[in-house]
């Protein structure tokens, strides 16, 4: 399209230049209205086309229809690659497996950079009811009653016998991360139920040999009883080695950095991090149920000149906020006090009217994640100079498909060279309330190509240079 609109003025041009007596004005006409329509979107730029022009065609739409994600997995209930048809009859006859009860929370897809490994999609499923049996699997391509089938990963003798703390365990996980180094990243909060049961540990896994790399169990000093740790964004900079991950704990509202090169952790405080008493009420389709998640949502903008923002959000919270990894990483801050730095952490003055889980940001700074009560996806520049909806876009838009975004992830699909978003929705207001019917579909796993979300979104516009929101809601001009 808009090779079209740089051809009809390559075309016309001549003829203004010519046109008499107004030579000394429409250059400067023509300048400005080509610098507008190449900032702005192609129906704006059309329109000033058939005003000034008088170019006009009736074979032109101006109707841009939405894309929305495509299904690509769909469970009614969740179903298990068990060992042997007994046990599974004994998970069910001891009420380790409830059938109707997990619930998946997040995704993450692994491509082989040399586009020859078969690729693995990852869910989690953490144990926060009783009935679940495993706390992460992939999906495979095999069904039960038109539910794909979940294996556990890596096997299932890291899901047995969860509460004797075996070396080998994953007990409960919510969310997870693989990055460019074909590296799982696996955040267990080792809770069962109510209840944290072995410590909570970061895990690293080979995603080509599915080998465990390292495991780092986080100090009794860095969390509490109340702690669920439920997000990990990986931090990877000139060598694999140099990797930090920031994990996020939702209930004590809290961070704990891990320095991966030097096997050591620190905590961090701040009150952005805490839930909004007001937004602890969740009302999705009708359907209301109570959460008092803090930090939650989480992830990194790309490299700048050596340092990096990790954008962040309470769950139940209207507001999005950031601070430097450089200071984060600065172990010597918090060394005596988690909450030393409050002056390091920023808030947008805009607020959301609504709740927001995950986010992800791609490789164009572009931000994604859902609103809850609306059950939309939006998109956000985060260059623009401010959040909120004068500055983000719906890019989704389905009752349907999109209810509860809890786990979304920008995927770079190396042999196709292009960027996709991933993310998992639910019925789980169902799942909080108990009315969940299993002959429908409750659970899915959604798939789009990047470039055709943001098309023609004022996403994919920069906005224009100022300073980001300042400290705590206050603008900084």
């Amino acid at each position: 399209m808009r090779c079209l609109l740089v051809f009809v003025i390559l075309v016309c041009l001549p003829g203004i230049f010519n046109y008499q007596g107004r030579n000394d004005v429409v250059p400067k006409i023509v300048i400005d209205n080509v610098n507008y329509f190449l900032h702005n979107t192609e129906k704006e730029a059309l329109h000033w086309f058939c005003l000034v022009l008088g170019i006009c065609s009736t074979n032109v739409s101006f109707a841009q229809k939405q894309p929305q994600l495509h299904v690509k997995y769909g469970w009614g209930q969740l179903e298990f690659d068990w060992q042997s048809q007994s046990q599974r009859q004994e998970y069910i006859s001891n009420r380790k497996y409830i059938p109707g009860i997990s619930a998946p929370i997040d995704v993450d897809v692994y491509y082989s950079p040399d586009g020859n490994q078969y690729n693995k999609i990852f869910v989690t499923i953490p144990r926060f009811q009783e009935g679940v049996p495993i706390g992460l699997g992939t999906v495979t391509d095999n069904k039960s009653d038109g539910n794909p089938i979940i294996t556990p990963y890596p096997n299932w003798s890291w899901h047995l016998n969860s509460e004797q703390c075996n070396l080998n365990r994953i007990v409960s996980v919510y969310r997870i991360k693989i990055d460019e180094c074909g590296r799982l990243w696996v955040l267990d909060n080792g809770r069962l139920v109510d209840t944290i049961i072995c410590p909570p540990q970061i895990l690293v896994f080979d995603l080509k040999t599915n080998k465990l790399l390292s495991s780092y169990e986080i100090p009794r000093s860095q969390y509490e009883k109340r702690s669920i740790f439920v997000t990990p964004i990986v931090d990877v900079r000139n060598q694999c080695r140099d990797t930090f991950v920031y994990a996020a704990d939702c209930q004590a509202n809290a961070l704990v950095v891990y320095d991966y090169n030097n096997g050591n952790s620190w905590r961090v405080t701040d009150k952005t991090f805490y839930p909004y008493p007001d937004y602890g009420t969740y009302n999705i389709l009708g359907h209301s149920f109570d959460l008092m998640d803090g930090i939650l949502g989480m992830d990194l903008e790309p490299l700048n000149r050596g340092d990096r923002k990790l954008f962040y959000q309470a769950m139940s919270s209207p507001t999005l906020n950031w601070v430097y990894t450089s200071d984060l990483k600065n172990q010597s801050r918090f060394a005596s006090d988690s909450g030393s730095s409050p002056q390091i952490f920023h808030t947008y003055r805009a607020r959301r009217d609504t709740q927001s889980a995950a986010m992800a940001i791609d490789k164009d700074g572009i931000s994604y994640s859902g609103l809850m009560s609306e059950v939309q996806l939006i998109c956000w520049n985060t260059q623009a100079p401010e959040y909120g909806p004068k500055f983000w876009e719906v890019v989704a838009n389905n009752k349907e498909t999109l209810q509860f975004i809890s786990g979304i992830k920008v995927i770079n699909n190396y042999k196709k060279n292009y960027q996709e978003l991933w993310a998992v929705t639910s019925r789980f207001q169902r799942v909080a309330d108990g009315s969940i019917d299993v002959n429908d579909v409750n659970f899915r796993i959604l798939v789009e190509k990047v470039d055709d979300i943001t098309f023609s979104t004022r996403c994919k516009k920069r906005g224009p240079s100022g300073p980001p929101g300042g400290g705590y809601g206050l603008f900084r001009p």
